[in-house]
């Protein structure tokens, strides 16, 4: 099972880069109005489903957490 979390692991990292890009753009008013926000999430829900199966705990640090530790203020 953990292969497939790490499968969509890396297209979460792609989308959280995407999320990232457009916060610096600074078109955005919050982290929810970026367009890759909603399959960040999307895909963030799904991992955490399968690592609570897998491991009996989401591991996975969600966006808004993400977001800080690459320095935004969200």
């Amino acid at each position: 099972m953990d292969h497939v979390i790490g499968a969509i692991q890396t297209y979460y990292e792609i989308e959280l880069d995407d999320v990232a890009d457009e916060l610096r753009s600074g078109k955005y008013g919050k982290l929810s109005d970026c367009p890759s926000y909603r399959s960040a999430k999307a895909m963030l829900e799904a991992i955490r489903v399968l690592e609570r199966a897998y491991y009996g705990e989401g591991r996975t640090v969600n966006i808004r957490e993400e977001m800080r530790y690459r320095g935004f203020a969200v």
